[in-house]
């Protein structure tokens, strides 16, 4: 529904990019991340920039989404894995009120498998009506 909702409602954003969602040098893929990517890991396959649209920090912070956490540190790992060495990822964080949250995303950052660095831009989001942390992160090339 989001697809077509942009396909329809956002064309000076998305020009024709979704009225097929393939074209000379991208792929919109509408699907479980997961397995897909762990597909590309294991075929060594390499992206200039990986786009998560997940919302990256849990709203609690409660032992109990332990669990949650690991699920987003399996999609933060596989997508950096897939990385060219140039390579940057995109995501969202959550209400910049939520400092504990973000600062526990930040830690995860020191979970991965490689080093990365970590930048943020943080921006009004008009329909949620509150101020968003947006993070770009690349692969820390100084081991």
């Amino acid at each position: 529904m989001v697809i077509d909702g942009c396909r329809k409602h956002m064309r000076k954003t998305c020009g024709d990019v979704l009225d097929n969602l393939t074209g000379d040098c991208y792929q919109v893929l509408v699907e479980d991340c997961v397995p897909v990517l762990k597909k590309y890991v294991s075929e060594g396959k390499t992206f200039d920039y990986v786009i998560n649209d997940l919302t990256a920090v849990p709203i609690s912070t409660a032992p109990e989404e332990d669990s949650t956490w690991e699920f987003l540190r399996l999609i933060l790992d596989l997508s950096i894995k897939v990385l060219r060495p140039s390579g940057k990822y995109f995501t969202q964080g959550n209400c910049v009120n939520l400092t504990d949250a973000l600062k526990l995303y930040e830690e995860q950052l020191g979970l991965l498998s490689c080093p990365v660095e970590f930048s943020k831009e943080i921006v009004c989001v008009p329909s949620y009506m509150e101020l968003y942390p947006f993070a770009m992160l690349h692969i820390s090339l100084i081991y």
